[in-house]
């Protein structure tokens, strides 16, 4: 895949794009369009429309600094266990969005509604296209891949500015002048629509994936969101209806009785690039390692690891993560807390102060913190980041280490969320004691009722999530947040004004049908 995409970055400059605030859109002037007379001629033109559909995931490059910067700051800055690092308090845009004071002006706001509805765009594109072309031109089964594949990719840009803003547009075509300007959706209508597209992705798509596909969707990645949106529309208020954990159990049940996902024995290697397109990824975002110049790497480590361990100082944890991950106590078969736990933090312990181990980029925990702030008392309120760093960090060049962005532990706890609320208790904590034993190292929990289920899905949720971009969105779907919030002392978050994004301004000033 990383291949793959590289070969098509050419078509990013050339693609109709949507939802941006430059000139030309202000004129109602869409681009040019790749036409059936200049493009999808063939089986090779159908495979470049499809790279560039990929392109946009994520937004990953179209932030300065890297990719990590926007989407990071957005969606790790909002949780309740996180605190800005060192470097945070440098950029008036990255506090805002931790202070909940932002307003719909925002830079990050307007890029992640652009480059999302530019991969709308682009998938739709090969949806068109494709669809039409001929057996002379491409194979059937050629076809009904990159198919799959596109209607997975709409319906992810789709769930994923659903997720973000309180209400968005479906683009379900090509952009028109006469499209161009179009209302905002409900959020049901919404749903719907993005339910249908992994629906329609998992009938087109197989589990099977060869290495050289790695990072294309496959039926597995279509189900598992399938079951993801249904857990998500359960906890929205605005659109919940009875049978959406039922559906999502469904759908969750084909990943797990396919045979072709497995839990990982070795957490800290899902994170750290040595273990990357492993049997426990469901769907994984690929980096190449490259430059300044090169749109396919990150900087994720940068921003992620502290000063004292060699990174930028973009973000901390609060001594209450820590304090919530030793809550069961030294349980583990190493005598340890739950090993999720050093996988996911650095922080002042006697593991990270055995100077025989020197676990710490060489170093202990102690010797760190003096050297870098002077003071080995500096940093007892909080902890670092351990999650999506190299061994070791090794400075702040661009690197390739990939982000796995659905895991089959997510899968699994989500499946035994969905058990839970339809009656099936048992078989739920069934679930969460594969994860806890094979991650955390710690022995089965024995739960017996449909609270101490839930209970501890919310526990073993930040115990194996945390830093994957969940805990916000969960809170918010189990109507958590304000209570979140209070304890972790954000006294300017009220969830009635900063559960979902505002729509950008960028587009209430260009699209006529939003008032």
């Amino acid at each position: 895949m990383k291949k793959y995409i590289i070969k098509s970055v050419f078509l990013l400059s050339i693609l109709l794009t949507i939802g941006c605030s430059d000139d030309e859109y202000l004129d109602k002037q869409p681009p040019d369009q790749l036409t059936s007379e200049n493009f999808w001629r063939n089986a090779e033109d159908a495979r470049s429309g499809l790279t560039a559909a990929y392109s946009e995931l994520e937004a990953r490059s179209n932030f300065w600094d890297g990719w990590q910067e926007g989407r990071s700051v957005v969606e790790y800055f909002r949780s309740d266990y996180v605190l800005p690092g060192p470097d945070a308090t440098n950029y008036s845009h990255w506090m805002s969005i931790y202070n909940f004071n932002y307003t719909n002006g925002h830079i990050f706001l307007d890029v992640l509604w652009s480059t999302n509805y530019k991969g709308i765009n682009f998938s739709n594109q090969v949806i068109k296209n494709v669809s039409e072309m001929t057996e002379d031109q491409i194979s059937d089964s050629e076809k009904e891949q990159i198919l799959g594949e596109a209607y997975f990719l709409r319906g992810y840009y789709h769930f994923k500015l659903l997720t973000l803003f309180e209400q968005v547009i479906i683009r379900d075509d090509i952009v028109t002048p006469s499209t161009l300007d179009k209302a905002l959706a409900t959020r049901t209508e919404v749903w719907d629509f993005v339910l249908q597209d992994f629906k329609t992705a998992a009938d087109k798509l197989s589990f099977e994936i060869q290495p050289q596909n790695y990072g294309r969707a496959n039926k597995g990645a279509a189900l598992g969101y399938l079951g993801k949106a249904y857990m998500y529309k359960a906890g929205d208020a605005s659109s919940s209806t009875g049978d959406d954990y039922q559906n999502a159990a469904e759908a969750f049940s084909k990943v797990i009785e396919s045979g072709q996902y497995a839990l990982v024995d070795d957490f800290k290697s899902l994170f750290n690039g040595e273990n990357e397109n492993n049997k426990e990824s469901i769907f994984e975002l690929q980096f190449k390692s490259g430059d300044a110049t090169s749109w396919n790497a990150t900087r994720l480590h940068s921003f992620v690891a502290d000063w004292a361990i060699g990174g930028w100082g973009g973000i901390l944890a609060d001594d209450r993560l820590v304090a919530e991950m030793k809550e069961e106590g030294m349980i583990a078969e190493n005598g340890l807390y739950d090993n999720r736990l050093y996988a996911t933090l650095y922080f002042d312990d006697p593991y990270f102060n055995d100077e025989s181990a020197r676990r710490m980029e060489g170093s202990t925990w102690n010797d760190l913190i003096e050297s870098t702030y002077g003071d080995p008392d500096a940093k007892d309120d909080v902890a670092f980041f351990r999650k999506w760093l190299p061994e070791p960090v090794e400075g702040n060049g661009y690197i390739g280490l990939n982000v796995t962005l659905l895991r089959y532990a997510d899968v699994l706890l989500m499946h035994a969320e969905a058990l839970n609320e339809t009656g099936n208790t048992e078989k739920a904590a069934e679930l969460i004691n594969q994860v806890r034993e094979a991650h955390g190292n710690v022995p089965a929990v024995t739960l017996n009722s449909k609270e101490a289920v839930f209970e501890q899905i919310v526990h073993e949720r930040v115990m194996e999530l945390t830093l994957e971009s969940t805990r916000f969105f969960d809170l918010r779907r189990w109507g958590m947040l304000d209570a979140a919030m209070n304890a972790a002392g954000r006294v300017d978050f009220d969830a009635q004004q900063h559960s979902y994004l505002p729509v950008p301004l960028s587009e209430i000033q260009t699209n006529t049908e939003i008032n």
